[in-house]
């Protein structure tokens, strides 16, 4: 069976992705206690290490066929300022890369990145030439692809996949086409803690004159749908926004003013808005079946909103890295 060690694990998608390969993970690492109490409570913590990752060397990782890296996007975001490989947070893989040139001889022969497309481009495009040299040194062949999750989930989310092996690099494949007939209505919960009158108010007062006719639309529609709503600071002022489309925005860290999504459901007359819940996040991400009663549901959407998509690894698995690593 293929071995897999995971670094910024998260609470484990990528291993729920890979596992639909019968890729096995003997070595996860993630510094975060909270993501570290989903990945046990799901997982198991036999082979998680908790810990930064500057203190791991390649002494420390087993023996494994596969690496992945889904480094903190932090510093390559627009929030992030820009700060690429410069800040404290993204420039964390180049530890990943200092272990595998640790593991010498016992290095794995592949190697798969994850990251905001915004690594293409960040600093000039000096970021990704220093990983992909880096990837080149160790002796790895390397290419890219992009996917979105909207393949697959009703979620705007377009990530930059590396994909590196030492022995040779086939093209990357053709990326899964966005889906049209996938709607937000299909992951949303009709019920839930909708805004009472007075709040619902506010949210349509903030709404610029474009954003307005907007929803004015979709209120007049025969039959209701549901639509992805985030908040913006525009001139200094907090304001709401709502999909031109019927999915949601990609899914962030519930932290910061535009980081927590809500859900406008609009027709036949009527609106109605409130906060994303625990379960819609999950079925966004492709992780309904796990289990998140060990933390809180604000814990628990912190830690999807900073994961992967697992139907987008199983799409990688079967695609980019199976070939190669057969």
């Amino acid at each position: 069976m293929t071995r897999a060690a995971e670094f910024f694990a998260g609470m484990g998608l990528m291993r729920a992705g890979l596992e639909s390969a019968g890729i096995e993970t003997v070595f996860a690492n993630d510094v975060c206690p909270v993501k570290a109490t989903l990945y046990r409570d799901n997982w198991g913590g036999e082979r998680l290490h908790v810990g930064d990752i500057r203190a791991l060397s390649g002494a420390d990782i087993p023996d494994c066929e596969l690496a992945t890296a889904s480094f903190p996007c932090t510093d390559l975001s627009i929030a992030g300022h820009r700060k690429g490989l410069r800040g404290e947070r993204s420039s964390l893989v180049l530890d990943f890369l200092r272990i595998l040139g640790e593991m010498d001889r016992r290095a794995p022969e592949t190697v798969l990145i994850e990251n905001v497309t915004g690594f293409l481009t960040a600093n000039g495009g000096a970021d990704w030439r220093t990983v992909m040299g880096g990837l080149n040194g160790l002796g790895y062949d390397a290419g890219h692809i992009v996917v979105n999750a909207s393949a697959f989930v009703p979620q705007s989310r377009a990530r930059v996949f590396i994909v590196a092996h030492k022995g040779g690099m086939e093209p990357m494949p053709t990326p899964p086409p966005e889906r049209d007939d996938l709607r937000l209505a299909d992951v949303a919960d009709n019920s839930g803690d909708w805004w009472p009158p007075t709040r619902l108010a506010a949210f349509l007062l903030s709404l610029s004159p474009v954003q307005e006719r907007r929803v004015t639309g979709y209120q007049g529609r025969d039959e209701p749908g549901f639509f992805g709503a985030f908040r913006r600071t525009r001139n200094g002022t907090a304001v709401w926004e709502v999909r031109a489309d019927e999915r949601a925005g990609a899914l962030r860290t519930t932290r910061g003013g535009s980081a927590k999504q809500a859900i406008l459901r609009a027709g036949e007359g009527a609106l109605a808005a409130r906060w994303m819940n625990v379960m819609e996040y999950a079925r966004l991400q492709g992780a309904e079946n796990m289990n998140y009663a060990g933390v809180t549901p604000q814990q628990a959407m912190f830690a999807l909103g900073d994961a992967v998509c697992v139907p987008v690894i199983e799409w990688l698995a079967e695609h980019c890295l199976s070939p190669v690593m057969q």
